[in-house]
């Protein structure tokens, strides 16, 4: 059985607001394990229910800061888009709010296991201050060594910058 981080008593009477807010960000694998990666993430990001979210460099660790080549680089790392990000055919650049397009009525329409990692590994809290083990952060050091794989995914989609 997976360990399965769904809270109605939690999520309920708070309404989803991660889900209504901020989509969570995937890991390599979901498009790894494909026969063509590049084409999987060029499908994913060409269906308009995907897309790629900048993310400026990785995140420190044990206090120790990242090399200075990767510090400042731009990261493109793939989530879901929101509804408005959808209508409009672009990411935020940040704090805009709009719901994740997998949001629906009863909660999210994918199978736990088909959810981005982000939200398979998010911690509810009843204080509102949900958190999240796979963030913004972790993904991008999982994506940094994968960008020519993200690039060509975005040439076969004819996704701009």
């Amino acid at each position: 059985m997976e360990d399965r981080n769904e809270r109605p008593d939690i999520c309920g009477p708070c309404g989803g607001e991660c889900c209504r807010t901020r989509p969570g960000f995937e890991a390599p694998e979901r498009f790894l394990r494909a026969a063509d990666p590049a084409a999987h993430l060029a499908a994913a990001l060409a269906s308009g229910e995907w897309l790629l979210a900048r993310h400026v460099g990785v995140p420190w660790r044990g206090g120790v800061p990242p090399p200075d080549e990767v510090r400042w680089r731009e990261i493109l790392c793939p989530r879901p888009a929101t509804v408005e990000e959808r209508r409009l055919g672009r990411a935020f650049a940040s704090g805009e709010r709009s719901p994740c397009v997998f949001l629906e009525e009863r909660g999210c329409r994918l199978a736990f296991a088909e959810r981005p990692r982000m939200c398979r590994s998010l911690e509810p809290s009843a204080a509102g201050e949900c958190l999240a083990a796979f963030g913004p952060g972790e993904a991008a050091a999982a994506w940094l060594p994968h960008q020519a794989l993200v690039e060509e995914a975005r040439r076969r989609a004819g996704v701009g910058r």
